[in-house]
């Protein structure tokens, strides 16, 4: 139920924010782009796509690689293992662009803070730190699972 709160939030966030792009913030842009783009050198594993029907959407983004992960609960070992392998391969994506990314999970009872997007050195080189706001006191572990995943890759590709 909670699942679908959070779609029909997104989704309505979305087509509002189509409708009057002037009023976002350049910071809340720069947020949903980093969610939704997509590097040049992802590509998905078509060959080892499993047919689960909810893997059917073409997963090339971090907002919808986390959606899916969050769905973990109704695949099979084989669907996750293949998830979470485009999760580190899309960590490797970033990096190749020179843009690597480090996510991390904010919020809670502290709340949120102003910029979801911000930036810091990590071994001489320039990372970027994704906030995701959690709006609660309580944690989403498939989320954390999943930031685990992508942050684990992104930080052994930096220490190299």
């Amino acid at each position: 139920m909670r699942n679908i709160i959070f779609i029909t939030i997104f989704l309505l966030s979305t087509i509002c924010t189509a409708q009057n792009n002037d009023s976002i913030p350049e910071s809340e842009k720069e947020y949903l782009e980093l969610l939704n783009y997509t590097p040049k050198n992802f590509k998905i594993d078509l060959e080892n796509k499993p047919s689960s029907e909810f893997l059917k959407t073409e997963l090339n983004s971090i907002w919808k690689l986390k959606f899916a992960y969050e769905l973990k609960d109704k695949l099979n070992d084989n669907e996750i293992k293949w998830l979470e392998d485009q999760i580190n391969q899309l960590a490797v994506a970033y990096f190749l662009e020179k843009k690597p990314i480090i996510i991390e999970s904010v919020g809670g009872y502290s709340g949120c803070p102003e910029q979801l997007v911000t930036s810091e050195l990590n071994n001489e080189t320039k990372v970027t730190i994704l906030n995701f706001c959690s709006g609660g006191c309580i944690v989403n572990n498939k989320t954390e699972d999943f930031i685990r995943i992508f942050n684990n890759r992104t930080e052994k590709l930096l220490l190299n």
